[in-house]
């Protein structure tokens, strides 16, 4: 996955996924007893599908961002944020104090989670000609382990549907690229 920052391709593809995920969740959501619910439930996974690109090429290369892992970390981010919406707004009513009591310590994770990711993708917009300092890297790296973490328990630790499927399907893809790219099986160029 090569590209240039002004190459279209990494965000078209990326926003194309976002909407053909965007409507088939609406789509196959019409006619469900509980709408709020389930799209809560779909666009968590639209989200973990569109950020498993950017969490597998963060680990491959050593220098985001470029334009593959922002185009999918930005798409990703957008979906959460949709899912976000869906869980805090339609499913919980605005009822923070609900959500911290069926969730407990998780939900302040997902609100931490939200908060970084969403400064990281800024961060990721506002930097992209720039040089990374230790403060972006460092942002980069807690916000990729804090969603790391975050899909990786909701699929797989909290779930035993088809969505945990997904979930280590993210895992194994994760250890894939951790053994290339620290198991030296196989060098990638760096894209800038």
């Amino acid at each position: 996955m090569t590209g240039n920052r002004r190459d279209p391709l990494p965000m078209g593809l990326a926003l194309l996924i976002l909407g053909a995920g965007a409507a088939a969740i609406t789509f196959l959501t019409l006619s469900v007893d509980n709408v709020s619910f389930e799209r809560t439930r779909f666009t968590a996974l639209l989200a973990m599908v569109l950020a498993a690109p950017a969490l597998v090429l963060y680990v491959l290369r050593a220098g985001p961002p470029n334009p593959w892992w922002r185009a999918f970390w930005t798409a990703a981010l957008v979906a959460y944020l949709i899912h976000f919406w869906w869980a805090v707004f339609r499913v919980y009513d605005s009822n923070f104090a609900a959500i911290v009591a069926r969730q407990g310590f998780v939900a302040y994770t997902n609100f931490a989670v939200t908060i970084l990711w969403t400064l990281d993708v800024i961060a990721a917009w506002i930097a992209a000609r720039a040089r990374a300092s230790w403060a972006m890297h460092i942002l980069h790296f807690v916000t990729w382990a804090g969603v790391t973490a975050s899909f990786l328990a909701a699929s797989v630790v909290f779930r035993a549907d088809t969505i945990s499927v997904a979930g280590y399907v993210l895992a194994a893809g994760l250890l894939v690229a951790i053994l290339v790219r620290f198991g030296h099986i196989v060098r990638l160029p760096h894209a800038t």
